[in-house]
């Protein structure tokens, strides 16, 4: 007897090697690698129906205080919630599902297929009699053949709006408040730095909340098309990551938040100004503890609070500054005017979503006024920040066209070699011709590292 059972493990073992030359005969040809696929799945399918029928079988003839499930994770190669799983599954595929196991173990469904429509039928009521419970399998298994697995699921649990219609739309009802209850408990959002440069968001809010979310960050998320003129091609979730950012920033400038501490909701920065004039050393997030780097930390300070410490050996507070040169409400109001929202070309971010940028920082010599701001979204505003540790070649610079007051950017040789001037289109659907020409003379006056020095209020 042990013997038969070896040549039958063996027999087994063949199937592999047939499977193997049969892709091997299908390499360089699609169709016939899919059709090697599809048949290795519904094996695969078949044998996993036979694998549950032996687990229900081990179950029944156990002795007392031994878990099947408990010995099947002992092997490792499943997870202790998946064995305890597929034991409660096979279980149920025996006493109440026969229908469902007859079909997965002949193949018309696969296990995923069978799972779910088990998982549908478990919201059939109870007290359902055999022959309408058959019933039921039979309807939901006809098809298997046009549905996927969460469709025949979905299908299954409409099934007792049929046998039981009085009963429910109460359940229903009733699912659905427990869902809301539970959803409401489970509310959470948990924002930690990764110690990396970035910060960690995570968290679960009911789904009405996170509609309403996500409507608002779909409303905001921006083009795939206004990255192109960067080089960079990020992926649906960066897009949703800079919408969110647009958000925060829509809010920042509302005026709408509760203050905080008598003044509205900011975050404070511990920066030297070599690191912010010469982009050597980094910044610190005071709240936090993080550390992050000086072209941040110059992007931050283009439309914010300033405020000069000196600070003594000990790091005692001497003397702080006022507030300087942050964009006030008439200069921002006279820049939404001219820019319309974000003047970097290709980019759609709403005037609400955008920060004013000095061309020239102001922390470098630069005044703030019309002539020496713009408005950019948040990801562009890093993109256009210049760093006085670079050539200006390899930046975006930005010069202001004294005949039509617009700004015009000038890509890096990296984007362009040549360097030709761009204007964000909803200024060139304006007619409006190309720099004058004398653009080469205005790109001299544009920011470049030998111009960004401290400015007299910080040498003072």
């Amino acid at each position: 007897m042990e013997e038969s059972g070896d040549q039958r493990v063996g027999q087994l073992e063949a199937v592999l090697d047939i499977a193997a030359a049969m892709a091997a005969a299908a390499i360089g040809d699609t169709p016939k690698l899919l059709d090697v696929v599809a048949r290795i799945d519904g094996l695969c399918d078949r044998l996993s129906a036979v694998r549950m029928e032996l687990l229900h079988e081990a179950e029944l003839v156990r002795e007392p205080g031994l878990s099947v499930a408990e010995r099947l994770h002992a092997t490792n190669r499943v997870s202790r919630s998946s064995s305890r799983r597929d034991v409660r599954l096979a279980g149920d595929l025996s006493n109440r599902f026969s229908v469902v196991a007859r079909a997965w173990r002949d193949g018309t469904v696969s296990e995923q297929q069978a799972r779910g429509i088990v998982a549908g039928l478990k919201h059939l009521p109870v007290a359902l009699s055999p022959s309408q419970l058959e019933t039921c399998q039979r309807d939901v298994v006809a098809f298997a053949d046009r549905l996927d697995p969460d469709e025949l699921r979905k299908v299954a649990q409409r099934m007792a709006e049929i046998v039981d219609p009085e009963r429910a739309e109460e359940r229903e009802a009733e699912r659905l408040e427990r869902d809301t209850r539970i959803a409401h408990a489970r509310r959470s959002l948990v924002v930690v730095p990764d110690h990396h440069g970035s910060m960690l968001i995570r968290g679960q809010v009911p789904i009405a909340d996170g509609e309403l979310f996500l409507a608002q960050l779909n409303a905001l998320m921006p083009s795939a098309a206004s990255y192109q003129a960067t080089g960079e091609v990020p992926d649906k979730a960066a897009r949703r990551a800079d919408a969110l950012v647009r958000l925060c920033n829509m809010m920042a400038h509302c005026g709408g938040l509760p203050d905080v501490g008598g003044d509205r909701p900011q975050v404070l920065l511990n920066l030297d100004l070599e690191a912010l004039v010469n982009g050597l050393g980094a910044g610190t997030v005071l709240a936090s503890g993080e550390s992050i780097s000086a072209g941040e930390a110059r992007r931050l300070s283009c439309d914010a609070h300033l405020t000069p410490a000196v600070l003594g050996g000990a790091s005692e507070v001497l003397d702080v500054g006022r507030a300087h040169r942050f964009f006030t409400k008439p200069i921002r109001a006279a820049l939404l005017l001219r820019d319309q929202g974000c003047v970097f070309p290709g980019c759609d971010a709403p005037p609400a979503a955008c920060e004013a940028h000095h061309i020239k920082p102001w922390w470098a010599g630069g005044d703030t006024s019309i002539a020496n701001g713009i408005l950019v979204c948040p990801y562009h505003h890093r993109l256009v920040e210049p760093d006085p540790s670079r050539s200006a070649a390899v930046q975006w610079q930005i010069l202001i066209d004294p005949a039509t007051g617009l700004p015009w950017f000038i890509p890096p040789r990296h984007i362009d070699p040549e360097r030709v001037p761009r204007m964000h289109h909803r200024f060139l659907l304006q007619g409006i011709s190309p720099p004058t020409p004398d653009a080469d003379a205005q790109l001299e006056k544009c920011a470049t590292p030998a111009d960004l020095i401290p400015s007299p209020a910080w040498q003072s």
